[in-house]
């Protein structure tokens, strides 16, 4: 199977280094030079092409900032042959799933693979990025049942598990599991700016910290399509935060213990 990458950064490379070794023909497209290079040097593509080259493939992976997935996804559905099945590796799904349902082109697989890489660009792009991973998928009512299946089956050869959700699911559960995480990570690694180092920390700021490094455009982008989703998770973590701040300052220890015990009995259910 001939495969079309638009976009050969992180997950872009990613997918064509792993679909590579799973023996398929990977064509990329990228508009930044020096990154077309790195992807090509680094074996994420077996050759470089035009957009409507790319477009040609059987199955086409659109791995553009979310800012460019609805408008570069009609650009490839204009090019592309009547079967060639697209799909997208978008962090939010509201923007690209209006497109499609004004579109109604039911070849175009929404999807995002949960897994990534604190640092970005195809210099850190691997082959095993998505094993364990879980791949959503969030088909319309009327996207193609077979093209749904081929992307799944393309997934499981990339290590992960596809999982199929409604598309404003997703954007409410991802607000929660992983913009707002990043956000967190990011006021954390601020804060530690006033202190003189970080050599009391322990396990939990380094777990907590991990992604407090990210590439700002790129978490701007993400952030901003799903402006409600994230900012409803922010008032809630706010208003949880608050009512701890409330124990401590009103010497309410019991506050504060059932602060901890509620957490511990909700991770008790999630594990």
């Amino acid at each position: 199977m001939t495969i079309g990458v638009v976009g050969t950064g992180l997950i872009g490379g990613s997918i064509g280094l792993g679909l590579r070794s799973a023996s398929h023909r990977v064509i990329g497209f990228e508009a930044n030079a020096d990154a077309a290079k790195t992807a090509f040097d680094r074996g994420c593509v077996d050759a470089l092409g035009s957009l409507e080259e790319v477009s040609q493939a059987d199955v086409v992976f659109i791995c553009v900032p979310p800012s460019l997935i609805a408008e570069t996804a009609a650009k490839v559905c204009s090019l592309k042959p009547p079967k060639t099945i697209v799909t997208d590796c978008g962090s939010t799904k509201s923007a690209v799933v209006t497109w499609l349902d004004q579109s109604g082109e039911d070849l175009f697989v929404p999807g995002h693979p949960m897994a990534g890489h604190e640092k970005s660009g195809p210099k850190f792009a691997s082959a095993w990025m998505f094993r364990g991973a879980r791949w959503i998928l969030t088909p319309t009512a009327f996207t193609n049942k077979e093209a749904v299946k081929t992307i799944e089956k393309l997934v499981g050869e990339l290590g992960a598990t596809p999982v199929r959700l409604d598309s404003e699911m997703h954007d409410r559960d991802v607000a929660l599991l992983s913009h707002l995480p990043h956000a967190l990570a990011a006021v954390l690694v601020q804060m530690a700016e006033k202190l003189n180092s970080t050599d009391a920390s322990g396990g939990s700021w380094r777990d907590l910290t991990r992604v407090g490094g990210v590439d700002p455009e790129l978490w701007m982008q993400i952030l901003t399509t799903n402006r409600a989703q994230v900012a409803s998770a922010l008032n809630e973590f706010r208003d949880r935060l608050g009512g701890l701040q409330k124990a401590l300052e009103e010497n309410n220890d019991q506050g504060v213990w059932q602060f901890f015990e509620d957490a511990r009995a909700a991770k008790e259910k999630q594990s």
